[in-house]
């Protein structure tokens, strides 16, 4: 029994020596460097961690051209540096994201050799704060465009600047520069759209999007198919490699109506002055010229819309950042007599009466001057539209009635939008006794009948609208107009008997022929019927004047394989719309069609 007892201890004893020298060897191998424990014991504790991030990504956005395919927004390539928050995590108490990336942002400054995004000091900081208060995660750009040089100065001390990576990104150019600037509109950075499945998405990467004009009407349009990468990073955020996993498509070019040459012909016709024209194709409405001035440089806010430039523009007297085509309200002056003339005619007004012009025109307290002091005499209608007679047309109102001439301008779209395809389309003002009741507070007047039916009071239209209304004078069609080349025209016939019509294009003939506006079609190989406008604005030393030409002009000659074309042409604080306005269009029209052949 004790035998038993002491071979039992023993074999005890064997057993606990063996698992303590197995225990001592494995602990010794461990411990020796370049060993088998280190390649298998270590190999988990020395390989850092890696983490799979998803990245929603954006791809080229559509060009923007004109009709004939000439580029008026496009994209190029740029090198965009950014910083990966998760580079810059705080090691030490004390420290904050923000605070690393600014230094850091700081010390690579003398190898890029320029400024960075982020500015400097305190703004630095309220760069990335701003930036990482969005997303954490995000790389945030802190240089763009950057140089075949600065790239070159980057990757030769990338090593030495941790956190940072250069990337090829899209941005948007203007080959026109300040061309069409109010049409094409401006684009910004903003984030991809999340998906349906966005939870899988760590983050995604801004894409440029439309702000104003054309880029942001077609916006969806214009916009690349997002992508996806995964990023494979390691514990503090640092990317180790990155693979595309669904590339991102392009956006699809737009095509618009507009006509360069025509466009540039207008904005010299406006250039150093305050004003607009837009150009219509009568038959369909597409839109060949839309210009406001002053104007601006659309490369001026890429790759981003500083707030010195911003403040520049915003603080102009001269609003370029209006569009005085398309949101600028005025009074049309005597660009809408025929439309009174139209009123007066379908009421009954006979073609062939007449109407005694004195040089004024007397309205209880009211008196309307004539342009001509001494009078034009007896005027019918084709000669006081010629003659833009304004006491013809204040009796002319009068006799045909209030609910006359109001029925009359919205026949042709006054008081509405126009329907075009663009972010701001103004509805302007056809007052009425219950408009002015709810405006002032006051009833209507025959008074105010009177100054309507001059163009001017509350009366109130964009340059868009009014040619428009050529277009509608010339035709007897009013056309909705468009800038997208690829939309189908809409078009309504004009409410109005086909010889009150002819009686008014004869008028607007004679104002083009030996009238107010004689000087617009002098030399120009075209048909054309027009009208001078001439509205008084503001009061005492305020008041001024802004001058209107309307034209309707068909091909002749030469010119026969052009289209015809209808526009209104508006110049703030001019003389008149004979002297001002009808010259510009002239050019405008001989630019379009040529001059009459000698």
């Amino acid at each position: 029994m004790k035998n038993d007892f002491r071979v039992g201890l023993y074999v005890s004893f064997c057993l606990m020596s063996a698992f303590m020298l197995i225990g001592f060897m494995l602990l010794a191998v461990r411990l020796q460097p370049g060993k088998l424990g280190e390649s298998v014991g270590l190999a988990s504790e020395r390989q850092p961690r890696r983490y799979s991030r998803v990245v929603r990504t954006g791809g080229l956005r559509g060009r923007i051209l004109d009709r004939n395919g000439s580029p008026l927004a496009e994209n190029v390539l740029s090198l965009v540096v950014k910083a990966d928050p998760g580079a810059f995590r705080p090691k030490k108490s004390g420290e904050t994201v923000e605070a690393n990336m600014v230094a850091a942002v700081f010390a690579l400054e003398p190898v890029i050799g320029r400024p960075s995004l982020c500015g400097s000091g305190e703004d630095a900081l309220a760069y990335f704060s701003a930036q990482l208060k969005r997303d954490q995660v995000k790389p945030v750009d802190v240089w763009r465009n950057l140089s075949e040089e600065e790239l070159a100065r980057f990757c030769e001390h990338s090593c030495e600047h941790q956190g940072f990576v250069c990337r090829p990104e899209s941005e948007r150019r203007y080959p026109c520069g300040s061309l069409a600037a109010h049409v094409i509109g401006s684009v910004r950075r903003d984030d991809v759209p999340p998906a349906a499945d966005s939870r899988r998405v760590s983050y995604r990467e801004k894409e440029l999007r439309g702000r104003e004009g054309m880029e942001y009407q077609y916006d969806s349009y214009l916009r690349s198919v997002p992508g996806e990468d995964r990023l494979t990073v390691d514990v503090r955020g640092r990317t180790i490699s990155r693979e595309t996993l669904v590339p991102a498509g392009p956006g699809c070019d737009l095509r618009l109506t507009l006509d360069i040459p025509l466009q540039r012909a207008v904005e010299a016709q406006l250039d150093g002055c305050l004003g607009a024209c837009v150009a219509i194709d009568p038959r369909d409405g597409a839109i060949l010229a839309c210009a406001s001035a002053p104007s601006y440089d659309l490369n001026d806010f890429v790759p981003v819309l500083t707030s010195a430039v911003y403040d520049r523009l915003r603080n102009d007297p001269a609003k370029p950042l209006l569009n005085r085509a398309t949101a600028g309200t005025y009074p049309p002056g005597s660009t809408f007599k025929p439309v009174t003339a139209l009123a007066g005619l379908e009421s009954g007004w006979p073609r062939e009466s007449t109407y005694l012009c004195s040089g004024a025109y007397e309205l209880g307290g009211m008196r309307i001057r004539c342009g001509r002091t001494w009078g034009h005499g007896p005027e019918n209608v084709i000669h006081a539209l010629r003659d833009s007679c304004n006491p013809f047309f204040c009796n002319l109102g009068q006799k045909a009635g209030t609910n006359a001439v109001m029925t009359a301008a919205r026949k042709f779209g006054l008081g509405e939008r126009t329907g075009v395809d663009f972010p701001t389309d103004a509805p302007g003002v056809v007052p009425d006794e219950e408009w002015k009741l709810a405006r002032y507070g006051t009833k209507w007047y025959p008074g105010d009948l009177a100054q309507m039916s001059l163009g001017q009071g509350m009366l109130l239209v964009t340059p868009l609208q009014l040619a428009c209304v050529a277009g509608a004078l010339g035709t007897g069609r009013l056309v909705t107009p468009h800038f997208n080349f690829d939309m189908p025209s809409r078009a309504f016939p004009l409410d109005f008997r086909r010889r009150d019509l002819d009686v008014v294009r004869e008028g607007m003939r004679r104002v083009v022929a030996d009238g107010t506006g004689r000087l617009a079609g002098k030399g120009v190989d075209a048909r054309i019927i027009g009208k001078t406008g001439t509205a008084e604005v503001g009061e005492g030393a305020r008041r001024r004047k802004n001058t209107w030409f309307i034209a309707y002009a068909e091909p002749t000659g030469t010119s026969r394989g052009r289209s015809p074309v209808a526009l209104a042409l508006l110049v703030e604080n001019g003389e008149s719309g004979g002297g001002t306005a009808a010259p510009k269009v002239c050019e405008i029209l001989k630019s379009f069609y040529g001059e009459v052949p000698l």
